[in-house]
């Protein structure tokens, strides 16, 4: 298999990596945001607690296991993108929830999670991938080979 070949099937593999890790995260944030909003609590207050929960288990399974970056150093320069990445998905996500819901009166729990969905596709995956989680420049590569 040819050096392109290798690329192409191991990108299409960090592609499903990462959409089965956003899957678990989202299953997580969805199933919270639900229990919460059946509880009484404000559907955009329970969506900006989903959101947390989501990210949280999001970036632990991305970097440990879709992207496989536990060989590289910088954790915490790859917390600190996903956070930056994470709170303006957290906007986005509630902007867009505040559309649905307000606006063209979904119901709450359907209105948060297409709006989940809508921003994970077209704004978290495109970042993660080549902002968080991108692959490792030759200076990264080198350090985490002369790393302990």
């Amino acid at each position: 298999m040819s050096g392109a070949s290798r690329r192409v099937v191991a990108e299409v593999g960090h592609f499903v990596r990462a959409h089965v890790a956003s899957g678990v995260a989202s299953a997580l944030e969805w199933l919270l945001v639900s229990g919460l909003v059946l509880a009484g609590v404000h559907y955009l207050f329970a969506a900006a607690a989903g959101a947390v929960t989501g990210a949280v288990t999001d970036f632990s399974l991305k970097r440990y296991w879709a992207f496989d970056r536990t060989h590289l150093a910088g954790v915490a320069h790859e917390g600190g993108r996903y956070l930056a990445v994470s709170l303006a998905s957290l906007g986005l996500n509630l902007a867009a929830a505040y559309v649905l819901v307000d606006w063209l009166g979904v119901r709450p729990i359907p209105g948060v999670i297409a709006a989940s969905i809508l921003v994970g596709f077209a704004w978290n995956y495109p970042l993660h991938r080549v902002y968080v989680f991108r692959s490792a420049t030759p200076e990264e590569a080198r350090v985490s080979r002369c790393a302990p």
